[in-house]
């Protein structure tokens, strides 16, 4: 075909196209009650992408003490737990809002005593329901003044959390004010690398299994513990055994521990286990049980390099390793990539059991919601995980619950990104089964600004979020992992400030 006959050919179909863009309707043409068929507005070949929150989100950021690290950018000094007064009454109360040109959000300040008197998006509780997180509180101020060994908070997440993303600022800010190292618990084979604690390797022909997302249909039981996964043991050899190898980052709080803890389970009894720490053997845990068992090694020296060397005669499997300070508190970080909270009543209840007594969690963090927005029935979400919670109470009773909703996410719409339209309602389905059984709610997507937030997150600079528009930055989740700890402080302080 001649070029000239090309650009004819072209110019008439861009004609048309442009006639048909003036005639069809604006509200589309609806198909079926489900589908509708829409054509692309003029107006949005012209409009620039904007974020209208940009100015709001450079505030939160200037306002907060977060960089990428979680370790880095925060005063030892800035929480003065016993000099403040409470944080009711006056201008900059905590609980007010801040108004900021006709939009109003949240505004996120630095964790000290002062700044936590300012604005924060709040933790809701069910109506009476105030005093839920006194028995965690309690524990808290026991760190404090040694009448309480120690304590520990479960973090359960999707995506959004994996490889210790929010936990990790939660974790390393509590442990400097109350005592406590150690990354916690964490999988035999990781779902994700780059852990910033430490950096592993295996020898052997390892299998990792999860119950969430992909499951291995040979896998025939549902016994994969409280992470809902769990690591294959092989079989030992000859001549050699399968082994793990961790080199721990000890400048870092979440490298330096000194106990060990293996929530394993053998098919056989008789199975053994060699601990070698810094290149020497100094425990041997031998004649292990047939079935489920814990094995509890503690080191009082520096852990710099450590070596698990397993003989499981006919293999078996490890729920979770979790490397801990003995006194303190400890923090998990439990990602389920893909998971929307509903596999825990799917599962084992006598393997849950066990380890959530054997872990005596004081809190309990529920951070789901983000996979469903776009698949799910708000009405059926809300029911299927007050189950969920309804079942926690009875695996973890006396110990509270705090839900963490969704962040704004977005898709791509006449040119432009908004919030999904289902995002809001799964929040409140997440919101309504929280308090409807007596559990606290806190909502992200409202502490990052509300609708069409995300955009504003994506465009800050530095920016918050990938321009996938549903995932944090490093920066990102640092920062909003500060705006739930600035809530937690504020509940703290209230307590405090009444129980002296």
């Amino acid at each position: 075909m001649k070029p000239l006959r090309i650009f004819i050919f072209l110019t008439t179909v861009a004609l048309w196209l442009f006639m048909i863009a003036l005639i069809f309707p604006r509200q589309g043409i609806s198909i079926t009650p489900d589908f509708q068929l829409k054509f692309i507005d003029l107006s949005t070949l012209t409009d620039k992408e904007t974020a209208s929150k940009d100015k709001l989100v450079e505030q939160m950021v200037a306002a907060s003490m977060v960089t990428a690290d979680p370790e880095e950018g925060f005063d030892p000094g800035g929480v003065t737990i016993t000099e403040t007064t409470g944080v009711t009454g006056g201008p900059g109360a905590a609980g007010e809002v801040i108004d900021t040109g006709g939009i109003s959000i949240p505004l996120v300040s630095p964790a000290n005593a002062d700044s936590l008197k300012r604005a924060v998006c709040r933790i809701r509780f069910s109506e009476g329901g105030s005093g839920l997180l006194d028995p965690f509180f309690f524990k808290l101020k026991g760190l404090l003044d040694g009448s309480v060994a120690r304590s520990r908070i479960m973090h359960f997440g999707d995506s959004q959390i994996e490889n210790d993303r929010m936990t990790a600022l939660i974790r390393y800010r509590l442990q400097r004010q109350f005592g406590g190292s150690g990354a916690g618990l964490v999988p035999a084979i990781p779902l994700y690398w780059g852990n910033l604690a430490y950096e592993q390797e295996e020898e052997g022909d390892w299998m990792r299994h999860t119950f969430f997302g992909s499951r291995d249909s040979l896998v025939t039981h549902n016994a994969y513990g409280v992470m809902g996964a769990f690591a294959s043991v092989p079989m030992s050899e000859e001549e050699s055994r399968p082994r793990i190898q961790y080199r721990f980052n000890t400048s870092r709080r979440t490298g330096r521990f000194d106990r060990v803890r293996l929530f394993m389970h053998s098919y056989v009894e008789g199975a053994s286990m060699a601990v070698v720490v810094n290149d020497t053997l100094t425990d041997s845990i031998r004649n292990l049980p047939d079935g489920f068992s814990v094995a509890d090694y503690r080191h009082h020296a520096g852990v710099k390099e450590l070596s698990l060397s397993m003989d499981f005669p006919e293999g078996g499997r490890i729920y979770g390793i979790s490397f801990e300070s003995y006194l303190g508190l400890q923090m998990d970080n439990i990602a389920m990539r893909g998971g929307s909270g509903l596999i825990f009543t799917k599962m084992n209840r006598e393997l849950q059991l066990r380890m959530f007594e054997i872990l005596s969690p004081g809190l309990i963090i529920l951070q789901y919601g983000g996979n469903v927005v776009p698949y799910i029935t708000p009405g059926f979400y809300q029911r299927a995980f007050k189950r969920e919670l309804a079942l926690i109470r009875e695996l973890c009773p006396g110990v509270p619950v705090i839900v963490i909703g969704p962040s704004d996410m977005s898709m791509k719409e006449k040119g432009k990104f908004v919030t999904y339209p289902g995002l809001e309602p799964v929040r409140d389905a997440l919101k309504n089964a929280a308090l409807e059984s007596g559990f606290a709610f806190w909502d992200l997507y409202e502490a990052m600004g509300g609708y069409n937030s995300m955009a504003s997150f994506v465009h800050a600079d530095p920016p918050l979020a990938f321009p996938d528009y549903v995932h944090f930055t490093p920066v990102g989740v640092n920062l909003v992992a500060e705006m739930f700890y600035n809530a937690l402080m504020v509940e703290y302080n209230s307590y405090s400030s009444q129980n002296r």
